[in-house]
């Protein structure tokens, strides 16, 4: 797979703002959300657009890097002999799951709430597709308004994790409004060793951290979707040295 270059530094990159569509209402985003925004649009963007480039970057990020590639390989697993058409690429980051969809013929609309991010995605992903290109927006999955807009398909890789569980139902359940078919995506897994980890990594690590991690379980998440009218069809453990992600496809009920 071709990633994105890691040295973007000396490039142009547009600074027009991506403009939103009906799919985002007014909702106001939590504390959390703009937490995370900040961290996206400042420290984060620079650490994230590294780690899912092409670049030397330190061991410790690698893992997440392969781990998350791995994560993305699984996701195309489950949608390999799929005949749908349009899809949906919540938390879209530096764009790499999008443009491997646009290039399996899918229509793409992609967007992450990082304006940085999606500058950056729009730039580095200029002439990567073979059919039409993704269409990069800013937007917060907080403020989905269940638009009369729906996709056959709809991803959130790698992004739930960010959220506390109330905040995980509603963006889900909105999500989940938004599918016709098919909702794919990943949370972080909890279990007790993943929760021994995240408590010694927060008592070390908690002046730095400008984002949390937050881990659920099976049966939280499978009921948020079952809730919202899916049912899991498919799973996938993810575990890479430390990276541990839970990858789930549901299907409508």
């Amino acid at each position: 797979m071709q990633t994105a270059p890691h040295d973007f530094r000396t490039a142009t990159i547009p600074h027009s703002d991506p403009k939103q569509t009906p799919l985002f209402g007014d909702a106001a985003t939590t504390d959390i959300g703009s937490r995370v925004r900040k961290y996206f649009e400042t420290s984060g963007f620079s650490r994230w657009t590294a780690i899912y480039g092409s670049g030397d970057i330190p061991p410790i990020w690698r893992v997440i890097r392969d781990g998350h590639q791995r994560a993305i390989d699984e996701v195309l697993s489950f949608i390999e002999t799929d005949k749908h058409h349009t899809a949906l690429d919540a938390g879209c980051g530096t764009g790499n799951l999008s443009i491997e969809l646009a290039n399996r013929g899918y229509e793409v609309d992609a967007f992450d709430v990082s304006a940085p991010m999606i500058h950056f995605a729009k730039y580095i992903n200029t002439g990567r597709t073979k059919g039409i290109p993704p269409n990069f927006m800013v937007g917060d999955i907080a403020s989905l308004a269940g638009a009369d807009k729906t996709f056959d398909l709809v991803c959130c890789l790698d992004v739930l994790f960010h959220y506390p569980y109330e905040e995980v139902a509603t963006m889900l359940t909105g999500l989940a409004k938004l599918s016709s078919h098919k909702v794919v995506g990943s949370f972080a897994l909890r279990t007790p060793f993943n929760d021994f980890w995240m408590k010694v990594g927060q008592r070390f690590h908690a002046k730095n951290r400008m984002t949390k991690l937050f881990m659920f379980s099976y049966d939280q998440v499978e009921q948020i979707l079952y809730r919202a009218g899916y049912k899991m069809a498919r799973t996938k453990r993810i575990k890479f040295f430390f990276y541990d992600s839970f990858v789930f496809e549901a299907v409508r009920r």
